[in-house]
Order: C-alpha cells, then structure tokens, then sequence
C-alpha cells in the first residue's frame, strides 16, 4: 500500500531527486533549457496559469506584473491539495493525468515557468510554499485571500535580467485579446495591470443559448465583439466524468439597414440584428489559440486535440482526425437552427468553407459535411424568398 502523502514527504521526494542528480553536472540547467526548447515562446506560461484557473473552476482571473516580478491570482473553487503539490513538484506528473476534460498539466506545462523565476511561490487554501530547486516544495509566510489562490514569480534568473522578463511578460498579456475566453466554459473575467499603469480587461458574457460577447479594453482601445458559438460533445473516447466537447465560433456584427452583408461601417446601429460575417483566417484552439496550426477555415475552431508540449499546433492523429469530422457534424446539426433565425445570408455563405479554399484533409471534413447538408436540406436561399436543397436548384 502507497504511503500517505505528508508536506514533508513531497519535500523529502523532492530533496532526494536533488541530491541524486548533484554529481551531474549541469542537471538543473538542462532541464531549463530542456523546457524553453519546448515552449520557446517565453511567455507561454501565462497560459499555463489560465488553464490551471480553467481547471480549478475560477471565473476571475488576476495578472499583476511589477518591476521585480509577476503575481497571478484567480478565484478558483478548488484549492490546492497535498496531490497538487506533488504533481506540481515532479515532472510528467500530474492530478489530472486521468482526467482528459482537465486541460492543464503541473507536470511539464508549470515548469515553463522556470524560464523567468528560480522560486515560485504559491499560496492557496490551507498551502503557503515555495518550490526550490525545481523538485522542492518549502512552507512560506502569509496566506492567500480567502478563495483565492495566488502565485508569485520573482525575476531572479541570472541569466535573464528583470527589465528582460518584465518585458517578455508584458508582451505576453498584451497578446491577450477576445479569443482568449472564447472556448473556456469557467473563466468569464481577465485583467492584468503593468508597471507603468495600463490595465487590460477582458470579459465574457452570455447573452443566450448560443451567442456570447466579449468586452476587452487594453490602455484607451475598447473593442466589443459578438460570437455565435456552438458546443458539442467529442465522439473520442475519455476517462473524465464529463464528456469531452468540441466547438465553433462564428463572428456576429450588426447588419448594415437596408442590405444583406454586415457590415462594420460607424453609422450601423447599435441596435441592429446581428449577422454571421467571414473572418479573414479562423483559429485552431486547443482551449487557447494553437499559433501555428492553420486550418484556412473563415471561423474559429475548437477541440481537445492531441498536440506539440507547447500546443501551439496539432499533430495528425486519427483522433484528432475525428474531432474534426465532429466539428463539421456540430455546425451540420445546428444549420436549420441558423436557417431558421434568419442567419443564413450571404455574410454566412462566405463564411463557410468553399472549393477555392485551400484545407488540408483533416479541415476538408468540415467542407465536405456542409456542402452535403446544403445539397440534401432546405437551407440555400432561393430568389423571392425561401430556401431549397442545393442539388434541386438551377442555380445557387
């Protein structure tokens, strides 16, 4: 039978792994280094932070960057228990291992953090501790507010100078925008406030069953963008008690009186419906943004896929092949209900997925599956009115 895990016995773990690997020279630099070959966008823990608030059920998310450090804290109602810090002390382990519907790992994701700080501190329920010399969990003074948790990452990396982290950092939440809360289903608040007094603000509200609208304000610029988005299970297999899900987002902006394309121009407004508009590219989400993954679709979309260690892009998988053919299936299920609030127009057929798009495979799926349902349903618009299935018009 396992011992009983005690705060000390994770330190005495950790504290042995340490003195194993002393006659190793350069052991605790080539994990670093390891780690920022796998995330080399340095400020990719900043997602890590996000996803661990995700996880923990937080609807608030807080980033504070000073001169001499960063402090994230977030209002998750699950607090830190002695699992987590064994799993957030170790690598390639992890809590949520088992949990496919869990999206962030402490295992390898956390260590990214290592890139700016020797010594994270954490400070959640009942837990105030730091982690030193990357295995070793240490007790700290102070507490967390109650139902917060917060982390603190000192700049103290010899090799990377304060002014350089606060930097990197600081690009790294200017980087955040309205597709950052997107796909989460628990965080509806992000700020962050920078040394010199800008404050990002990033929130997320429900308007009905399918529609959402995110606010984000960064210093004087404030953007308001509205998204119709669609949820639906995975058909891939999992071990969570939730079912996995998959999903797509479709850009709204109000129509322009009097025509049939949104339009974006100052004079529309405020109160006028909102229609389905084409994006320029349409994201891969692996939760977040996958950077470098392109799918070349004019819509955002989302999946638990299979990924780099970085998720910034998707591997070819017959897994992820199917969620995929899951999302194409998803918008198929709801085009009646587009059809039927009066959503199918031009702006919506220009942003479905045509022949002169160029997709990969794997994205084909998604053309393949409207393009049969517009053939076989009633769904094209028809000249005076109505709609009819593609294959019985003359022309559409």
């Amino acid at each position: 039978m396992a011992s009983e895990l005690t705060f000390d016995g994770i330190a005495d773990d950790g504290r042995a792994i340490v003195e194993a690997h002393k006659q190793k020279r350069g052991f605790e630099e080539g994990i670093r280094r390891l780690l920022s070959e796998l995330y080399p966008d340095n400020a990719h823990f900043i997602y890590e932070l996000l996803q661990n608030a995700e996880d923990a059920k937080a609807s608030v998310v807080e980033f504070e960057l000073r001169a001499d450090g960063l402090e994230a804290r977030h209002n998750g109602s699950r607090s830190f228990s002695l699992e987590d810090i064994d799993s957030i002390a170790n690598i390639g382990d992890s809590t949520k291992k088992d949990d496919e519907t869990q999206i962030g790992k402490f295992g390898v994701g956390f260590k990214a953090v290592y890139s700016y700080t020797t010594r994270p501190e954490i400070r959640s329920g009942e837990f105030s501790f730091a982690i030193s010399d990357l295995f070793v969990p240490e007790r700290i003074e102070g507490r967390a507010l109650d139902g917060w948790t917060t982390f603190l990452f000192p700049f103290d990396r010899s090799d990377k100078p304060p002014e350089t982290a606060g930097a990197e950092v600081e690009r790294g939440l200017r980087e955040l925008d309205e597709k950052t809360l997107l796909f989460l289903s628990n965080i509806r608040e992000i700020t962050y406030e920078l040394p010199g007094g800008d404050i990002g603000f990033f929130k997320r509200t429900d308007v009905d069953d399918v529609t959402i609208r995110v606010e984000a304000s960064q210093g004087e610029d404030f953007v308001e963008s509205n998204w119709l988005r669609l949820v639906g299970p995975a058909s891939t297999e999992h071990k969570g008690q939730h079912p996995l899900t998959v999903a797509a987002a479709f850009k709204l902006e109000h129509k322009e009186p009097g025509r049939g394309r949104s339009a974006t121009k100052a004079g529309t407004r405020a109160d006028a419906p909102l229609a389905i508009v084409p994006l320029p590219v349409g994201d891969v989400s692996i939760y977040f943004p996958a950077d470098k993954e392109t799918s070349n679709l004019r819509f955002h979309i989302h999946a638990p896929f299979a990924s780099t260690v970085a998720r910034d892009s998707v591997r070819d998988t017959s897994e992820n092949i199917q969620l995929v053919a899951d999302i194409g299936d998803l918008i198929v299920r709801n085009l009646k209900g587009f059809r039927d609030r009066g959503l199918i127009d031009d702006g919506f057929l220009a942003a479905l997925p045509n022949a002169e798009d160029n997709l990969k495979p794997m994205y084909g799926q998604v053309r393949s599956a409207i393009l049969a349902a517009f053939n076989e349903h009633e769904l094209t618009p028809v000249r005076g009115g109505g709609f009819g299935a593609a294959r019985e018009l003359v022309s559409s």
